[in-house]
């Protein structure tokens, strides 16, 4: 876990649109978190069609707000939204060298995983991709639990045209506040719907614990099915800095480190994912229906990896 100097330290590693350290007396998650929630409960029609021809490179993740080439890792930290204290919580999040074909579009792989106290308690495949318009979309999720170090399944497994399981925008290439609560993601099978709503597209002194920002974008995310809602940040070149939970005893994620991987790190990150899918195949029927992961990067370290990956695909 990283202590309060350390956190301070990996924040201000990335300054862009960033400045003064916050008033640390109004607690953290106050300057991320307008006054409650605004989205009305309802449902959530997609912002627009998913159509496979609308995805020219769709595994190239370069949305300004949203940005993650192959090799990028990032980190959050969990604070207290009541006294700001560091709670050990953290989530990383990995864009690997691999795609999957997913209903029709060839979506990049990130690799997330969820610590708590120190241990992994979630594993995820996480499957996203961008349209022609700049839109980031989820068309599905491989969320494996961890229990005693060992897999305990995965029933949340989404993936978008199986069992009626539709993809959403996660975020928009041209975010408008004028827009109606539009899809994120939906799985009846699972009871899984989730909804967006632009809040502001370029808010000033949106602040962390040691940064604040300007020009954010806020999105919440939230759900007819669950409550409370989340509300995300973004700052254009960096990406999600902020995900806070909208209820004073919840907590708040904030980004503590942004870096690109070694090539045998991102090596490593790959193969995770491959045995992630290996058991995904013999524990979820509606994983069963997708297609193998591919190597799918181009950057100057990706040749190296994919030498280094060739025998360990399906394909």
């Amino acid at each position: 876990m990283l202590p309060a100097a350390a956190l301070a330290a990996a924040l201000t590693l990335t300054p862009v649109a960033a400045h003064a350290t916050p008033d640390p007396s109004t607690g953290p998650a106050a300057t991320v978190l307008p006054p409650a929630a605004t989205a009305d409960p309802g449902p959530c029609p997609p912002l627009t069609r998913l159509r496979p021809r609308d995805f020219g490179d769709p595994a190239d993740l370069d949305n300004p707000h949203q940005p993650l080439p192959p090799g990028t890792e990032i980190t959050l930290q969990a604070v207290a939204n009541d006294g700001g204290a560091l709670l050990p919580h953290l989530v990383t999040i990995t864009a690997t060298d691999l795609v999957k074909n997913i209903d029709g579009v060839w979506a990049r792989v990130l690799w997330q995983r969820d610590w708590r106290d120190g241990a992994a308690v979630e594993s995820a495949l996480v499957f996203q991709a961008q349209d022609d318009h700049g839109n980031v979309w989820q068309l599905g999720e491989y969320p494996e639990l961890v229990e005693n170090e060992l897999p305990a399944g995965a029933p949340g497994t989404w993936i978008a045209g199986v069992a009626g399981a539709r993809a959403g925008i996660v975020v928009p290439g041209d975010p408008d506040r004028d827009e109606p609560p539009y899809l994120r993601a939906e799985a009846p099978a699972i009871g899984l719907l989730r909804c967006g709503l632009v809040i502001r597209t370029s808010a000033d002194e949106v602040c962390a614990p040691a940064i604040c920002y300007d020009d954010v974008l806020i999105v919440e995310e939230f759900s007819p099915l669950l409550a409370p809602p989340v509300r995300r940040s973004y700052v254009p070149g960096i990406g999600l800095v902020a995900a806070a939970q909208a209820n004073s005893d919840g907590e708040t994620l904030f980004l503590s480190g942004r870096r690109g991987l070694t090539v045998a790190e991102r090596l490593a990150a790959d193969w995770e994912a491959v045995q992630l899918e290996d058991r995904a195949y013999e524990t979820s029927e509606v994983y069963a229906e997708t297609v193998p992961l591919r190597f799918g990067a181009g950057d100057g370290d990706a040749a190296a990896v994919r030498r280094l990956m060739s025998d360990r695909l399906r394909h």
